[in-house]
């Protein structure tokens, strides 16, 4: 049973990072069933992200101390609970309660899964693991308007945009029937203390800044959507202070020390707001501007997931470019898609040559996912897995909302493709020139004693 132990945990980590693009497809016909408006059906979207992001850190923490397996197996049970819950809910007031649940029952899901494969992996088996993990990221980003857009139009048991949800149950009943079979208990060898007050300034902080991220661009930017970003960046400076006075703290010192883990934030932040500047800005071009229903614009999207799962088949082979080489010439690939398709969106040349040149861009993707991922993760002492990959997880949430902000900002200034694109192509250099920083700091300034416990990670 063991060898199903990854599939068990990547079943989880696809539909919780799945839930966060999936429905961007079917907010029209939530607000139409729903009699709700469109930017109350936002608040849908919205929601799931802020409290998947607020939970990341405290449940990477509690699956270290307390059971890796015992969390993810009650992050995906009540995961799937909740999202029978939005598939049943019959106004929007209770989908908002029950995605905000499913946010963070998804960040109990998927927090140790990064974990669990750096503790039960070793060598090779480990490179090949985190590579099957960014792939299941990847595909779920790349892929999730498409399966969103087919099961619409499929009209699932004539259920709607409800299918959308109930797609989680069979998958979740599955994998719980597996996961204590499957999936071996780890814990951290020596766990700490979980820091409550750390992580109840972090949600604090990382609540109202995405708030007011998501409530900015879709009204134009009124002053409480400051006042929100405001009240969340005090938070996050005060954050360091109690963290200081912390016996335990949330976010390990010796952790974010390590000028490779910050340069690695840093590619994070910058990669995963570009993408989500390109997959958003390509659907407003595709739905709002051109008017193609959600089927369409999801078939759109067939040329970036196709090149961007075989560009991660190429990653795993032997000799292949990783770590910080794959970061930099991934991202210079994705720069010269981004830069192909503005040339193409400046000449007048419609959505399928847009998609098709934007195929260059998901072959880049499918080198840097997995390149950032290792990359950051290849120095982490033992004990510090779960609370780095949440801190990393976090970071994506972060990075998603920042580029739905800048993309929508933009599009309701200019109505063009271009905005979405253009700063994917700025961000996309910035990933570029991040990896020469990593390539550096990785070799001369990771503290000693680290390198034989998790040079394996990163495949070397």
């Amino acid at each position: 049973m063991r060898r199903f132990a990854l599939p068990v945990l990547l079943s989880g980590t696809f539909v919780g990072f799945l839930d966060s693009f999936l429905v961007i497809v079917a907010v029209p016909s939530m607000a139409s069933e729903l009699n709700a408006s469109v930017s109350d059906t936002q608040l849908v979207l919205s929601i799931y992200v802020v409290a998947y992001g607020a939970a990341l850190v405290i449940m990477g923490r509690l699956g270290d101390r307390f059971g890796r397996r015992r969390v993810f197996a009650l992050g995906m049970a009540a995961f799937t609970l909740f999202s029978a819950g939005c598939a049943i809910a019959p106004n929007v007031e209770v989908l908002v309660v029950m995605r905000a649940l499913q946010g963070l029952s998804a960040a109990a899901m998927l927090s140790p899964v990064l974990a669990t494969i750096q503790a039960v992996y070793e060598g090779d088996q480990r490179r090949r693991a985190v590579l099957a993990y960014t792939t299941a990221l990847g595909a779920a980003a790349s892929l999730g308007q498409v399966i969103g857009g087919g099961l619409l139009a499929l009209d699932v048991a004539g259920i709607g945009w409800r299918a959308l949800f109930a797609i989680n149950i069979p998958i979740g009943l599955l994998a719980l029937a597996l996961v204590t079979r499957a999936v071996p208990e780890t814990r951290a060898p020596r766990p700490e203390p979980v820091d409550v007050l750390g992580a109840v300034v972090l949600a604090s902080a990382l609540v109202p800044l995405m708030l007011g991220l998501g409530i900015g661009p879709d009204h134009g930017w009124p002053p409480v959507a400051w006042a929100l970003i405001g009240v969340g960046l005090v938070l996050a400076a005060l954050l360091p202070v109690v963290e200081r006075r912390a016996s335990a703290p949330l976010l390990s010192g010796r952790l974010l020390k390590q000028r490779s883990v910050q340069w690695g934030l840093v590619a994070t932040l910058a990669f995963y707001s570009g993408n989500t500047a390109t997959l958003l800005g390509l659907t407003l071009f595709l739905q709002d501007g051109l008017g193609i229903g959600a089927l369409g614009s999801g078939v759109a999207y067939l040329p970036i997931g196709l090149t961007f799962m075989a560009a991660t088949l190429l990653a795993r082979r032997p000799g292949a470019p990783s770590g910080p080489q794959a970061m930099r010439w991934g991202s210079l690939v994705m720069f010269l898609g981004l830069a192909a398709a503005l040339t193409a969106s400046a000449t007048g040349a419609g959505p399928v040559v847009i998609a098709l040149v934007l195929a260059v861009f998901g072959a880049g993707m499918g080198f840097v996912y997995p390149a950032i991922l290792t990359s950051v993760l290849a120095w982490v002492r033992p004990g510090d897995e779960g609370a780095a990959s949440g801190v990393l997880l976090t970071a994506t949430q972060i990075a998603n909302a920042l580029g739905i902000a800048l993309v929508t900002a933009g599009w309701n200034a200019t109505a063009s493709v271009t905005t979405g694109l253009g700063i994917a192509a700025v961000l996309s250099l910035a990933v570029a020139a991040t990896a020469g920083r990593l390539r550096l700091n990785r070799a001369t300034s990771e503290p000693s004693g680290t390198t034989q416990s998790l040079r394996p990670l990163a495949g070397k």
